[in-house]
């Protein structure tokens, strides 16, 4: 018989642990990063192919954060801010969400500032938080979609060793389009000693 994951979200994510990796800390974002989310949230370039709307005043970044903060007291779905160590510099978020405990199943998510873009950084997140997946959460299986025509969030899913399983056409209604959605996933054992 298949053991199926019986792990509550409360009972993980009760107090969520800062992650580290070579370049990064993933972290408890608080409202003091409410600038620092600004500065990238509302850059129009940045935010093209995300599902969010871009941030129109610093008001929505504190928004966001207060949903964060909360999801900390409740031991919600992980989000984390993340880091740079080469300056200190909060230049993005990353997250697990959708997670389904009954099929051991969750997605990520992530977003990082421009003036970090091509570093690779975004894939050493992700890594983290795969390892973060199968090891706390007790996942047999974590996803990532992106639109299809966001190259560069595509070659973070395969850098970070996900597979493509298929484009979905015209899946999410986005930003006034129905857009068709890259989805890519990794399983438990896949890729062994990798995570």
């Amino acid at each position: 018989m298949t053991r199926r994951a019986s792990t509550r979200v409360g009972e993980v994510l009760r107090d969520l642990p800062t992650l580290e990796t070579d370049r990064l800390i993933l972290r408890k974002m608080t409202p003091n990063d409410a600038g620092a989310v600004f500065a990238y949230a509302s850059d129009p370039e940045m935010t093209r192919y995300v599902i969010w709307e871009t941030h129109r005043s610093i008001e929505d970044s504190r928004a966001f954060l207060d949903l964060a903060v909360a999801k900390y007291e409740s031991g919600g779905e992980p989000d984390w801010g993340i880091v740079y160590k080469g300056d200190h510099r909060f230049v993005g978020t990353c997250g697990i969400v959708s997670w389904e405990p009954y099929h051991a199943r969750a997605e990520l998510g992530y977003a990082l500032s421009r003036d970090y873009w091509g570093r690779g950084l975004v894939a050493e997140a992700v890594g983290a938080m795969i390892s973060f997946g199968f090891d706390r959460m007790n996942l047999n299986r974590i996803e990532a979609r992106c639109i299809a025509e966001n190259a560069a969030s595509a070659r973070v899913m395969e850098k970070a060793g996900m597979l493509y399983e298929g484009t979905l056409r015209r899946r999410e209604f986005i930003k006034g389009a129905y857009r068709d959605m890259k989805i890519y996933s990794i399983l438990r054992g896949q890729l062994r000693g990798r995570y």
